[in-house]
């Protein structure tokens, strides 16, 4: 009987001890079995004895690591947790341990570790731990700038340049640099010439310069090494050194990008536009000016994509924008009528006093009624001088050192107006017609047997057409002189391009060796063409794009 008694007393203090401390039964777990963490995210995790329904009950303790993700492994059947899986980085090292060792009687070799360990705690009681060495600690790429255009660095980045052009280039890191684990930015070999100035003021930012001396597309990669040769990141770099001459800029309703003379995607504007309703480069700098519509917006660029100025103050659902080169005039219409505008520095020069209201133009009067203006046209290095086609009225008028003219009555709503410099005819495009005008309103040319005229782009005595409803490009070549001859041609007197556009929105031409890009709407096409009318080269990028501007050159 006594026996018995000292059994049961001690099976109570044991079974009393076990309650107040349970052994740890859970070990975090990893694949990768080296325990070494050289970037990235490192995967641990415990697989639990007892699966449990609530979350809560499992915790971590994880050093100076921080967890970038969680998620469980649930059991079908029972819909409970049977997995809990941390994915951990490290952007600052642990404490180091330091190991001393003796390599003969006079030298020591001192060797510093880096170690963190991790427990897993479930419902309260501690796991046994896993300890991981930290060996390769990068900070990320926050953005990269390219002449103060600033890009994100989560994306592939972007590099774009012209040749002879010397071009700044920053990288800018998540945070600064580490002592130990000191970051080396390797700039792709192919950017022969480039050079590391200085960090400016803070050692997360890499400033280089470069001037490339040849054309490229390429893809390549930059890479970012830890100096202690242990890891490495690497970005995917699109790198491309292009001409501006023959580029073009294509537009949705809501972005715009530019693709260079041999179809390379060069730059990409997307930021909060709701329907572009036209836009005009500048051929002496390659400056880009967009309105937007709905908006009520203007706004500059460079011919990078970074934006230099915008106003939404002063435009009522702006239509229509050109620009004079020579005379560093912007002219922009709105539902108000059209304002000239002096371009100071990267912005416009608003009017100081109401005399300079005279720069304001309102084509309505008690003749003619009113319309929005539209289809605006000037010659970027001529004198003071743009046309624009009302189509509500039926009317096409310019405006020549601020004089205002119509020429009415006989149009069937014209759409736009193209500005030949060479020749100074205007061409219209009116309906299901073309026709070429001097500024007296004589009819120097017409061309019929379209279905829809959607564009027209004149240059060097001849001019490009696109049809939207039939789906055809056309180009004719003077010249044309006002004779009978002129004024009754048809389509079958021009050059038909042989390939059919799927609703071709927008064409517009390079004067200096007449090529011609075209926007294929519905097929989200930017095409150019040669001379001839042979397709050169085909891309896409955008979304039902309606509109394009190409960069011309002065001779």
């Amino acid at each position: 009987m006594r026996q018995i008694l000292l059994l049961l007393i001690v099976f109570v203090l044991l079974l009393s001890c076990s309650r107040e401390s349970k052994e740890p039964l859970w070990e975090p777990q990893s694949h990768l079995n080296s325990k070494v963490y050289n970037g990235g995210l490192f995967p641990v995790w415990i697989e639990l004895r007892e699966p449990v329904k609530d979350l809560d009950i499992v915790s971590w303790r994880t050093g100076n690591s921080r967890v970038a993700k969680r998620t469980q492994s649930v059991d079908a059947n029972t819909n409970l947790i049977k997995a809990d899986t941390i994915f951990l980085y490290w952007d600052t090292p642990p404490k180091p341990t330091i190991a001393i060792t003796q390599t003969d009687s006079a030298k020591f070799d001192t060797t510093y570790y880096y170690r963190d360990t991790i427990f897993a705690i479930v419902d309260g009681l501690e796991s046994f731990p896993i300890v991981i060495e930290v060996k390769n600690i990068l900070p990320r790429i926050k953005s990269i700038s390219i002449d103060g255009l600033e890009r994100p660095g989560d994306s592939i980045l972007t590099i774009t340049a012209h040749p002879g052009y010397r071009q700044k280039i920053s990288i800018r890191l998540e945070k600064p640099f580490n002592n130990t684990f000191h970051p080396i930015v390797a700039m792709p070999e192919i950017m022969n010439g480039i050079r590391l100035i200085e960090p400016e003021s803070t050692d997360s930012l890499w400033v280089y310069e470069w001037t490339p001396t040849e054309i490229i597309a390429d893809s390549t990669s930059l890479q970012i090494k830890d100096s202690g040769g242990h890891g490495e990141r690497l970005y995917k770099i699109r790198l491309i050194v292009y001409t501006e001459s023959g580029s073009v800029w294509a537009a949705s309703e809501n972005e715009l990008v530019k693709y260079s003379y041999t179809g390379t995607e060069v730059a990409r504007i997307s930021n909060g536009f709701n329907s572009i309703s036209a836009i005009a480069v500048n051929s002496n700098d390659g400056k880009l000016y967009v309105t937007d519509q709905s908006n009520n917006t203007f706004a500059i660029y460079n011919t990078y994509g970074k934006q230099l100025y915008k106003n939404n103050m002063i435009f009522r659902r702006p239509t229509g924008v050109a620009v004079n080169v020579e005379g560093r005039y912007v002219w922009v219409a709105d539902e108000t009528g059209m304002r000239r505008f002096t371009l100071d520095g990267d912005s416009l020069r608003m009017p100081q006093a109401p005399s300079d209201d005279a720069n304001a133009i309102n084509p309505a009067d008690s003749t003619y009624g009113y319309g929005t203006i539209r289809g605006l046209a000037v010659d970027q290095f001529g004198k003071d001088f743009v046309w624009f086609a009302i189509p509500q009225i039926d009317t096409i008028g310019y405006i020549n050192d601020l004089a205002l003219k119509y020429l009415p009555n006989k149009w069937n709503r014209p759409s736009m107006v193209s500005l030949d410099p060479a020749t100074g005819m205007a061409w219209i495009a009116d309906s299901s017609r073309i026709v070429a005008i001097d500024t007296s309103g004589k009819i120097l040319a017409s061309i019929k047997g379209f279905d829809f005229v959607s564009s027209i782009s004149a240059g060097k005595n001849s001019v490009w057409v696109t049809d939207i409803e039939k789906g055809r490009v056309y180009r004719f070549i003077g010249p044309f002189t006002g004779n009978a001859q002129d004024t009754t041609l048809t389509i079958i007197n021009g050059m038909t391009v042989e390939y059919k556009f799927l609703s071709p929105a927008s064409v517009s031409a390079l004067a200096k060796n007449g090529d011609a890009w075209v926007v294929a709407k519905e097929a989200g096409q930017i095409i150019r063409l040669d001379s001839l009318g042979h397709i050169m080269t085909s891309t896409t990028g955008l979304k039902l794009p309606y509109l394009s501007a190409t960069l011309q050159i002065a001779e």
